[in-house]
């Protein structure tokens, strides 16, 4: 894998479609495959159509399940789990990322709610052989409140500062060197 020019396919709702990831990563050939108010069981029903156009992949960062939970489905880890299986087999060599859900400031998607529902994303990406980038722990302040900066005023979707945050997190994570296979 040239670490230099990197497959880089983003897969999920509309917190990846709505930034620019080609023009913060130019030097990697960028997919930017969200599609805003997409649930799991969404993303799960197009990957064929994903798989056909876009043959290889180094990486694949997903981040979905928000509007599931905006539609009071709060079961979606199962066909979660059904999407990174699917994507494992169409990119074998790809290291797939499994982005937690970020906290809200939304009066009906229980922050609480959230943070059990990571757990449960954890464990599963865990159990699947697939890395976990923790955005939500880096969304909250010391007292556990999500920072207002980091989202829009609708208290879903991500600001700028926001963006720069978790772009700066997948930066470090495309930068650093891999160890040796064994």
């Amino acid at each position: 894998m040239d670490h230099n020019h990197l497959r880089l396919l983003f897969l999920g709702d509309s917190l990846i479609e709505f930034f620019d990831w080609r023009g913060r990563f130019p030097e990697h050939e960028v997919h930017n495959l969200g599609i805003a108010g997409e649930t799991v069981n969404g993303l799960y029903a197009r990957l064929n159509g994903i798989f056909s156009r876009i043959k290889d992949a180094d990486q694949v960062f997903i981040m979905s399940g928000i509007n599931n939970l905006a539609m009071g489905d709060d079961h979606f880890v199962e066909p979660y789990r059904s999407v990174i299986r699917a994507v494992a087999v169409s990119y074998p060599s790809a290291v797939i990322h499994v982005h937690t859900l970020l906290p809200v400031l939304f009066p009906y998607i229980s922050n609480d709610t959230i943070a059990y529902l990571n757990s449960k994303l954890c464990s599963m990406a865990v159990n699947e052989g697939v890395d976990v980038i923790d955005l939500h722990a880096l969304f909250l302040d010391q007292q556990g409140t999500p920072i207002a900066s980091y989202l829009l005023e609708d208290g879903v979707h991500i600001s700028s500062e926001g963006y720069a945050l978790w772009s700066h997190v997948l930066e470090k994570l495309l930068t650093q060197p891999k160890p040796p296979q064994a």
